[in-house]
């Protein structure tokens, strides 16, 4: 009996401590599995990159996207900034605006810079008193120089404003300009009020040339028109839509002598009520010249 107990002992013996070792190498064939999240670590940082990369797009589409949406809401600041690189900017011509002295002239009031030609018989209309470069300023008997307005082009240069006619049936505009050292008129609406065009080309007038266009205008209504002297031609836009480009060379431009108290720029009616409004000028830029040649 005394040799069982021995052999027993040495059993328990024996055993116990692979036991032990057994249990003390388990955490260490587990312990991959606890280090599998660093297994995984690229792939979650990776989508961590991931998600601060559409962050980052995101951002800059959203802000791409606000001044998209901007451009669409306000197409004329869009369009201004775009042309800031290459065009010189429109300049309000108000201030110095006077009556015409035509004789049977109607009333002109002025006001919130809207210029309204009252009927006249025939005509009503105002002119510029400001200097033209080369020029002195244009002065009444008892009106001092409009010091303060800078000189404006005789060439190269574009102007462009918005008119209607209240009541009547003749032109409701007739806008003189400088073509260097001559003048033209754009008549709107002339000859009945079925007339536009230019008087006077090679002595011939808006109803007689090259630039008669056949169009109506209706009572109360607004009209853009745009007029761009050029060292090559003349174009003419009304409501956007170019009504036509005729050229300088081997011509000769003046105007009809009842608008000489317009020159060297102003605006006229004819046995109409009709206004003026957003008188702009501006410069054409050395580039634009440059590709007109």
């Amino acid at each position: 009996m005394l040799f069982a107990a021995l052999v027993a002992a040495a059993v328990v013996a024996t055993v116990t401590p692979a036991r032990q070792a057994t249990a003390q190498q388990a955490p260490a064939e587990h312990a991959p599995a606890e280090q599998a999240p660093a297994e995984h670590a690229p792939a979650a940082q990776a989508e961590t990159a991931g998600q601060e990369s559409d962050q980052a797009v995101g951002g800059e589409v959203s802000e791409n996207s606000s001044a998209k949406d901007s451009a669409a809401q306000n197409p004329t600041a869009a369009e201004n900034s775009a042309d800031k690189s290459e065009k010189t900017p429109w300049i309000s011509l108000t201030g110095h605006w006077k009556a015409c002295q035509f004789g049977g002239e109607g009333d002109v009031i002025i006001k919130d810079d809207v210029i309204k030609l009252e009927h006249g018989d025939p005509l009503t209309g105002v002119v510029w008193t400001g200097p033209f470069e080369g020029d002195a300023a244009k002065t009444g008997a008892n009106e001092p120089a409009s010091d303060s307005a800078q000189p404006l082009p005789r060439d190269n240069y574009e102007v462009r404003w918005e008119c209607r006619r209240n009541s009547g049936y003749d032109f409701l505009c007739a806008f003189t300009v400088p073509v260097a050292d001559q003048y033209i008129s754009l008549v709107m609406g002339g000859w009945g009020g079925g007339i536009t065009g230019i008087s006077s080309i090679d002595g011939r007038d808006a109803s007689d040339n090259e630039t008669t266009m056949f169009m109506s205008y209706d009572d109360k209504k607004w009209y853009s028109a745009r007029l761009r002297v050029e060292t090559t031609k003349i174009t003419v836009w009304v409501d956007g839509k170019e009504l036509f480009s005729h050229p300088r060379a081997d011509h000769e431009f003046d105007i009809r002598f009842e608008m000489d108290p317009c020159t060297p720029m102003g605006i006229a009616n004819f046995e109409c009520d009709s206004q003026i409004r957003n008188v702009q000028l501006r410069r054409l830029h050395a580039s634009e010249i440059a590709v007109a040649k």
